[in-house]
């Protein structure tokens, strides 16, 4: 198992010498910080602090329990793991997410067995999917299915199979009468599979092939632990890769959409289902791509609706184009009239910035009455503010003056009051923001000077041993009679000789636990590295060690392979580190110490006063011995 491959999986990662590079799924951001480390097979975020293996990141991007997790990497890669066969109660016994998901899968296999193997699913449902253009191979991919009319199909076979019926309820598949008998919510529909990121079916949308205006077009799964609507997207699974390698995602509306234009080659493609687009669904699309295009089908009334949703995606930081189809058609009847080549060039050649075709929009439907273009401003501004990225939101203001024949000073000023508001807002209700004013010749208080202790020095020596412990280094060793040396050691074996005769231990807990842990395995002659903290069950030990093994800025080889320039690297110079470390460790420790005699001078009787300055002196020499090594400056 490769944990870049895992996260790979999920995130759109670059390689960058010996790690990988990607954006943080735990956080927002816009500059990838979260780091993937193959050879210690651990991931890092700069930005958050997240950090841990291939299974951590499952259990926390995919809420998994740990035996889930590691479920999910067996079936990965195709890996049989040993369990005894389970009986439908002890499925339904499971986690309710483990159960639905087992129920989800059961109903989706089923569902197209009925729509190929039944004499009504192949002449209603089938016939169905190829009138619409559907190939039978794009069918099969989609893995959509039919339910036939009999009222309780499903639920005869699913209760037989030995599911609950509370389950089933629960997961949308059937009803409940007031006597408890079951009929099936989806019958006499065809129906499309949700999947979650891995392929996996979370939920289900079934469209009526009926021209009843009295029923609705569509029936969908409830929400549950396994699926919750505004954090899905359909289509994902299919589409994640492509949105990564385009680094643009087509958002449309509705399942036929997402088929027909993926049928046709464009397979960067997601719906919305249906739903007003949430911040969870704009963050998704935004682990794979920093660019939005929204394909609509011309309809007014349905644009203007979705304009809060798009400003869900300024506000995340992504840019947002839109394609208006000509009258008449949406994107599911373009795309089956239309080669994919005549589908891609109409997408690039019809795709406006958005901001440009809102104020287009807004000014259109003015109509030259002043009220109502104030009114149209104001909501322009409000789009403008969501811009992060000031040298663009000023072009923006630019554009967006001209066009709306309003003074670019006029859309300053309101833009500011929007951008006054949005910070009050953050700060929490109406109260102002404050603002300190200070005369010219006053300068601002100083903060006083934070004393660290020694943390700064322990944390570094930890992550030189844990990096470096086990790698041989040539150490001067001065015998009895003066003469010197060379010998061969492990870094942290010359660690632990420094500090042990000053009879140094670590003042931070953790630091010293880590430290004593590692000591005791190389006393006993077992190799010891890194990884095996990084992997430990402890989580402050795992975290600590994950956070000291990963290193947030790499030097390139290309400085030395390229442009024949030598930069000397830690690794090069160890015996050096950890000398200095512990050098400076000692100073630090002997300043304390001096900070503590000289409190205790303000106490002190006539009679222990001569002590203490002499044992303050007897500390400065100490260490300005030290500050000679670490080349340091003493005053005073």
């Amino acid at each position: 198992m490769r944990v870049e491959e895992v996260l790979g999986e999920f995130l759109d990662l670059k390689r960058k010498g010996p790690r990988y590079l990607g954006l943080c799924p735990f956080h927002n951001e816009k500059t990838p910080s979260f780091n993937v480390s193959p050879h210690l097979g651990i991931y890092k975020c700069f930005g958050c602090g997240e950090s841990g293996d291939a299974i951590s990141f499952l259990q926390k991007q995919e809420h998994l329990s740990f035996s889930e997790a590691i479920k999910w990497l067996a079936k990965r890669y195709n890996i049989e793991l040993e369990e005894e066969e389970q009986t439908a109660e002890q499925q339904v016994e499971q986690s309710e997410r483990e159960s639905l998901g087992v129920v989800q899968q059961w109903a989706m296999t089923w569902s197209i067995d009925q729509l190929w193997n039944t004499d009504e699913g192949q002449r209603i449902g089938l016939s169905y999917f190829r009138e619409r253009g559907f190939r039978d191979d794009t069918i099969k991919e989609f893995q959509l299915g039919y339910v036939p009319e009999n009222g309780n199909a499903f639920a005869k076979a699913a209760i037989t199979h030995g599911f609950a019926k509370e389950l089933l309820e629960k997961a949308g598949w059937i009803k409940l009468r007031d006597n408890g008998d079951p009929w099936d919510f989806f019958q006499g529909r065809i129906t499309f599979p949700i999947h979650g990121l891995t392929g996996q079916p979370i939920g289900f949308g079934a469209r009526t092939l009926k021209s009843d205006k009295k029923l609705p077009k569509y029936f969908n799964s409830p929400e549950s632990v396994l699926y919750v609507k505004s954090r899905s997207l359909y289509g994902i699974s299919y589409a994640r890769k492509a949105i990564a390698e385009k680094n643009n995602c087509c958002l449309v509306e509705g399942y036929t959409d997402v088929i027909s234009l993926h049928q046709a080659g464009i397979t960067n493609v997601v719906a919305s289902s249906g739903t007003s687009l949430t911040q969870d669904q704009v963050r998704l699309i935004k682990r794979y791509s920093t660019a939005v295009t929204i394909l609509y089908d011309g309809d007014p009334a349905g644009i203007k609706a979705s304009l809060r949703g798009i400003d869900l995606i300024l506000a995340e930081g992504l840019s947002v184009k839109v394609v208006l189809f000509p009258d008449g058609d949406d994107p599911d009847s373009f795309a089956r009239t239309r080669s994919s080549s005549e589908i891609t060039a109409f997408l690039e050649a019809n795709a406006k910035d958005f901001l440009v075709f809102k104020a287009d929009m807004l000014v259109r439907e003015t109509e030259g009455d002043p009220v109502r273009k104030a009114a149209a401003i104001h909501e322009m501004v409000e789009s403008l503010a969501l811009i992060q990225d000031h040298v663009l939101r000023s072009l923006y203001v630019q554009q967006c003056a001209r066009m709306m024949q309003v003074s670019e000073q006029a859309l300053v000023s309101e833009l500011n009051k929007s951008l006054r508001r949005g910070y009050r807002k953050r700060l929490g209700g109406d109260a102002p923001v404050f603002e300190e004013v200070l005369a010219p010749e006053v300068a601002p208080p100083q903060p006083d000077v934070e004393v660290l202790g020694t943390l700064p020095q322990e944390r570094d020596l930890l992550r030189i041993l844990l990096n470096y412990g086990h790698e041989r280094i040539s150490v001067s060793i001065q015998a009895d009679d003066g003469t010197a040396n060379d010998e061969e050691m492990s870094v942290a074996e010359l660690m632990f000789s420094r500090l042990a005769v000053d009879d140094i231990s670590l003042d931070e807990p953790l630091f010293q636990a880590i430290y004593l842990d590692y000591r005791h395995q190389t006393n006993l002659g077992e190799p010891v590295e890194g990884v095996r903290y990084a992997n430990h069950v402890d989580e402050g030990w795992r975290g600590l060690s994950i956070d000291l093994l990963t290193e947030k800025h790499v030097l390139s080889p290309n400085w030395k392979a390229r442009h024949k320039i030598h930069v000397t690297r830690e690794n090069e110079q160890l015996r050096d580190a950890v000398e200095e470390g512990v050098d400076i460790l000692l100073e630090r420790r002997v300043d304390r110490m001096i900070r503590d005699k000289q409190e205790t001078l303000k106490t002190d009787d006539e009679m222990n006063v001569l002590i203490t300055l002499q044992e303050i002196q007897q500390l400065n020499e100490v260490k300005k011995a030290l500050a000679k090594r670490t080349g340091r400056v003493v005053v005073g």
